[in-house]
Parts: structure tokens; sequence; C-alpha cells
């Protein structure tokens, strides 16, 4: 079966970007130039909270409202505009909104990376699972933001619901990544 593979890079914005997700900034960075270089399409995602909206109603959270929170974090904006590269904006968890259901179109497999692993991640690769898509998560491109709960414990509880719902096998390593859209490696599944 022939894939045609794009990176879904989900939310790694500024007001998304705090002392537990930074790590994976770089690493984000790194898998985007590869991916680029290699002529792989990107697809970014910039999450815009409104006023009345449910994560503010219901959870009570007013922020990623205006920039520079709704901006991209500056190591991706050289990217872009890189061949191949889209942004959607979006008010949603998931990035498969109709927008972005129409930039996706002809892609079969999802590598999905960025912030929240437990939020935007989730919803976008289950998303992605029941819509027909292959979803790859790249798990050490992936992390929690989370301040109300111990974030990384939530990055995990969130890579093992992602294991049981989507597969184990779907769980991969951005070192695997770049392999897999030239085609010339087998997925290296996290342990």
């Amino acid at each position: 079966m022939s894939t045609h593979p794009i990176l879904l890079v989900i939310d790694v914005q500024n007001g998304f970007v705090n002392e537990h997700s930074r790590h994976v900034v770089p690493i984000i960075r790194d898998l985007v130039e590869q991916w680029t270089n290699a002529g792989g399409a990107t697809l970014f995602t910039r999450y815009h909270n409104y006023d009345g909206s449910p994560y503010q109603r219901l959870i009570g959270w007013n922020g990623v409202r205006e920039a520079p929170q709704t901006d991209l974090a500056p190591e991706l904006l050289p990217y872009v505009d890189a061949p191949g590269a889209q942004v959607l904006d979006k008010v949603t968890y998931t990035a498969l909104t109709d927008d972005g259901r129409r930039m996706l179109t002809g892609y079969t497999d999802l590598y999905i990376c960025g912030i929240a692993t437990d939020g935007c991640v989730l919803k976008t690769a289950l998303d992605a699972f029941d819509s027909g898509y292959t979803p790859w998560i790249i798990e050490d491109a992936c992390a929690s933001n989370a301040t109300r709960h111990p974030a990384a414990e939530v990055h995990r509880s969130a890579l093992t619901l992602m294991s049981r719902l989507i597969g184990s096998g779907q769980l991969v390593r951005s070192s695997s990544v770049v392999e897999a859209l030239n085609g010339t490696a087998t997925q290296q599944h996290s342990a």
C-alpha cells in the first residue's frame, strides 16, 4: 500500500511553551528541518481561544487569546513559508476541523508532534484514527504544558491512552520519522 505522509506540528505556540514543554521545541525544530529538507509537507496548527469558548466557560482557562501567545514559537517561523508548509488556525482541540481535513486531502499518514500530548495531540490522533488516517505519534516530540496537574505524568498518561486506543505500534521516535518519509526504514517503535 502506498503512503503519503505529512508532518502535523500541533500548537507549538508561545502560549503553550513553558517549563514543562520547552524541552521539545528544539526536537520539533530539528524534525521540521529534516522533514522539510527531505521534501515533506508540514501542517502547523495554531490554536486561538475566544471569548465565551468552552475552555473559558467550563475550564476557566483564558490563555492563548492574542499575539504573542497565539504566535508559533520563533524556532519554527523559518519553516512556515517552506515549500509544502501550511498553517491551520483552529479553535478546537483537534486539527481535523473542516479546514484541516481539506488541507489533509490526499495524505494517508499523519506524523503528529507538538503541545499538548494530553489535549490537542491526543484529540487529533483519535480523530485521525476514526477518520481512516494512519496516525503516528512522535512521542519524544510531544509534551504536556499542564500546570494544574503534574505535566510529566499527564504526558505519560496520554501516551498510554494513545497506545491503547490507536495501537502501541503507532508511537514512534523522532529518529525514525524522516527515514519513514523517505520509505527507507522500518518504524522503530518505542518500548
